[in-house]
């Protein structure tokens, strides 16, 4: 089993590059302390690429991804195997099931169940057959935890669901992942998820780091709001 983390963002992001102080090679470096297999930097609406990186991680043993969190008709979607050229392209639901046709990407629905307007909530369900996986958010606590949910829907469809940490900080890390059932390589990774041979694992988070992740993630969210609507 491999030990997968595939949302995280580095300094490079451009929306959240102002408050992540670490750079890519530091995300690498912390994947390879704690052990991980696998590796997706997933930054806004950029297909990050660097592959000298990509080389040291596989010299380490660590299969980097680079992908990308797509705004999707203002929807949060990750997105793998494509080209930043492509990407590009995605701006609706239609464009992305256009896309699937062609070429065979890795569609994931970022923290689907979640309240905030960047999450698919209900498009999950009007548009089943466009993501190949949901994904379970670290963001819960005992008594607090949307992903649930989405979890007895899944089981009834037989969809598959990733577990990530949505890295922002590099302590984020390690707080959900995913163990995947398959060979070192991506195409293997993401037939993989396609065919729902993972586990998650996860735990509750103290109340008190909820409320400091919350709150950190609705004021990027007001300053993002705030620099699209200045001249």
């Amino acid at each position: 089993m491999l030990k997968a983390e595939l949302h995280t963002h580095v300094n490079d992001d451009p929306k959240d590059k102002q408050w992540i102080t670490y750079s890519a090679r530091e995300l690498v470096e912390e994947a390879l302390r704690q052990k991980f297999d696998v590796l997706a930097i997933t930054c806004h609406n950029l297909l990050y690429q660097n592959e000298e990186l990509r080389r040291y991680a596989q010299q380490k043993g660590l299969l980097l991804i680079f992908g990308v969190e797509r705004d999707i008709e203002n929807k949060h979607v990750l997105l793998y195997n494509l080209t930043p050229q492509e990407a590009e392209k995605i701006k609706t639901f239609e464009d992305l099931a256009q896309l699937r046709r062609i070429k065979r990407v890795l569609v994931i629905a970022a923290h689907p169940p979640y309240l905030g307007a960047s999450c698919l909530r209900a498009k999950i369900y009007q548009y089943p057959n466009l993501f190949d996986a949901w994904e379970h958010s670290f963001l819960h606590t005992k008594l607090y935890n949307p992903n649930h949910k989405m979890l007895q829907k899944a089981k009834e469809i037989n969809k598959p669901v990733i577990g990530n940490s949505d890295v922002h900080f590099l302590n984020d890390l390690g707080r959900t992942y995913t163990l995947v059932d398959a060979d070192k390589n991506e195409q293997a990774v993401f037939q993989a998820i396609k065919e729902n041979k993972v586990s998650i694992v996860t735990k509750p988070l103290p109340l008190f780091e909820f409320i400091r992740i919350t709150g950190r993630a609705f004021w990027s969210g007001v300053r993002h709001q705030v620099k699209k609507l200045r001249p």
